[in-house]
């Protein structure tokens, strides 16, 4: 048994196709954000739009836009307007 078989559980030919297959493939962790039009700094605001479906996003955009105010204000308003109707 080799040095890494001790300390790993996999052979010799196991690490190789693992350091093959990750130095080949590319890894994302999420969402490509640059491609989504997401400027560096603003992924915070992205992250939480790519959370919900695509109705509830565009009604956040069009309501961030029509009150001037950020979609994060705009999702308080509405959860506050359901705390105080009890719902």
């Amino acid at each position: 048994m080799t040095e890494i078989e001790k300390n790993t559980g996999m052979t010799d030919a196991d690490c190789e196709y693992w350091d093959d297959y990750f130095t080949k493939t590319a890894y994302e962790p999420g969402p490509n954000l640059m491609e989504l039009g997401v400027k560096p700094g603003f992924a915070r605001k992205a992250l939480l739009l790519y959370e919900l479906d695509e109705e509830v996003a565009e009604y956040l955009r069009k309501q961030s836009e029509t009150f001037h105010k950020s979609q994060t204000q705009v999702i308080n308003d509405l959860v506050h307007e359901k705390l105080a109707v009890g719902v």
